[in-house]
């Protein structure tokens, strides 16, 4: 288990004097970056081999957003399942108590094939030695047909990632911008499930499509359809948003 201290930006602090959810996504990439990079199996590392990682599904609950100069411990670990999926849990607290914690999948790819890989073929010693039970599955989004929105967004260069693709953080903030602003306005995310079907590259815009869910009294949900300038579904987020308080 990794466990490192973050403060909170300047720059990563919204209207209402909050930690932005994307600045929290950011120190969650960054601590499981670190953590491969101890194990050598960072994107770095596998794309010598023709081999890296790609993000399958995501759920994130966020319990409160703290202000600017907090610190944030995170905590990760993770655990292989099946032999296939990566599976990194993260916890994150500060000076107040707990914050947020996500669960995510990763797998390995053949960039050439584009084929899922055994774990086992391409691990090291310490992957293996240091896995420890991760708790919980993955999301289970619902299936939705008609949508009520659609926002179009433009993938820009500083968008994509080590691979060439775009970065799964970009695509919460499409999900988040996506939803009305009478909405925005007045609730915050508090929890988000992801689940990334294909990568959306530098070329052209994603259309994003967006449903209201049923959701309590107090809170607000939505389903969103990531789809690609190809006409293809490339990720599907629901969020959840409860009122700021």
């Amino acid at each position: 288990m990794l466990e490192a201290e973050y403060p909170i930006p300047y720059a990563g602090i919204g209207p209402d004097g909050a930690m932005k959810l994307s600045v929290l996504l950011d120190i969650l990439q960054d601590m499981a970056d670190r953590d491969a990079h101890r194990m050598s199996m960072t994107v770095a590392d596998l794309l010598p081999k023709g081999v890296s990682w790609v993000l399958r599904q995501y759920r994130i609950a966020v319990g409160r957003y703290p202000g600017y100069k907090s610190r944030l411990n995170v905590r990760t670990w993770h655990e292989p399942r099946r032999n296939l999926h990566s599976v990194r849990a993260f916890q994150v607290r500060d000076a107040e108590g707990p914050v947020a914690s996500a669960w995510t999948s990763w797998i390995l790819i053949d960039i050439g094939r584009g084929r899922p890989l055994r774990l086992d073929r391409h691990s090291t010693e310490v992957y293996v030695q240091e896995s420890l039970p991760v708790d919980g599955d993955a999301p289970n989004l619902p299936a939705v047909e008609e949508f009520e929105r659609e926002n179009f967004f433009s993938v820009r260069r500083w968008d994509l990632d080590r691979n060439a693709h775009v970065n799964n953080a970009v695509y919460f903030s499409w999900a988040i911008e996506s939803v009305p602003d009478e909405v925005a306005d007045v609730f915050e995310p508090a929890l988000v499930e992801a689940e990334y079907l294909k990568p959306v590259e530098k070329n052209g815009d994603v259309r994003v499509r967006t449903a209201p869910l049923p959701a309590e009294e107090e809170m607000r949900s939505f389903f969103h359809s990531i789809v690609g300038p190809d006409g293809e579904v490339k990720a599907n987020f629901a969020t959840r948003w409860r009122a700021r308080k």
